[in-house]
């Protein structure tokens, strides 16, 4: 069983400024995290990394940092062999990880869009789908959220959003079957894990004080 790790960030984020949060992580991080000028972008991804480091602590990758991330071409993130995910929503920071496993995540809190301006990024039965659905904007979040997750588990890009093939439980890409397990942690939002091996997942709620002990 493992653990998708998921932070509010309204429950306890006035207990802190931001130098008291910014003190636990190193200088390369700080100088990303200061890079953001939206607020909230700025918070989720320091509570990412905060979240990002107490998993490295606990596993048995904890001989290494955040400072030890490495890219691939395309951006995916890693640690030798460490593998996590990170996303935010609305205030919501959540963080999945193991090793020797490939593995993507993705929430998103259900809201009003204009569905036209995502037509291009779903194939023409994808997106027959979607507007016939009885609720378009239910079945349009039921595919974004398995398609994000499942592009960060393969490590690819946004232009390869339509070669990803979807279904309720499972996923595919270039061949290759990934599993998609759908959690519940607020019923306002869809969240999605994408994993090559069939694994179980609970929830685990993680204040920021936690993260700073």
């Amino acid at each position: 069983m493992k653990e998708i790790w998921i932070v509010c960030l309204s429950k306890d984020l006035k207990k802190y400024t931001d130098d008291q949060l910014l003190k636990y992580l190193p200088d390369s991080i700080v100088n990303r995290a200061l890079r953001y000028l939206d607020r909230g972008d700025f918070l989720s991804f320091i509570t990412g990394r905060l979240l990002l480091k107490k998993a490295i602590l606990v596993s048995e990758y904890s001989k290494f940092s955040i400072e030890d991330i490495i890219y691939s071409d395309n951006g995916k993130p890693s640690i030798d062999g460490f593998n996590f995910s990170i996303s935010h929503s609305n205030g919501y920071v959540v963080l999945v990880f193991g090793t020797n496993i490939q593995i993507g995540i993705d929430i998103e809190k259900r809201k009003d869009v204009d569905l036209k301006f995502f037509k291009y990024l779903f194939t023409d039965l994808e997106w027959n789908n979607i507007i016939q659905n009885k609720i378009p904007l239910d079945k349009f979040y039921w595919y974004w959220v398995r398609k994000e997750a499942l592009l960060k588990a393969v490590g690819s890009s946004l232009k390869e959003l339509k070669e990803l093939e979807v279904y309720d439980n499972y996923g595919i890409y270039k061949g290759r079957k990934y599993y998609l397990n759908p959690f519940i942690f607020d019923t306002e939002f869809n969240g999605m894990i994408a994993v090559d091996k069939e694994v179980d997942f609970t929830c685990k709620y993680i204040t920021l004080e936690a993260l700073l002990r």
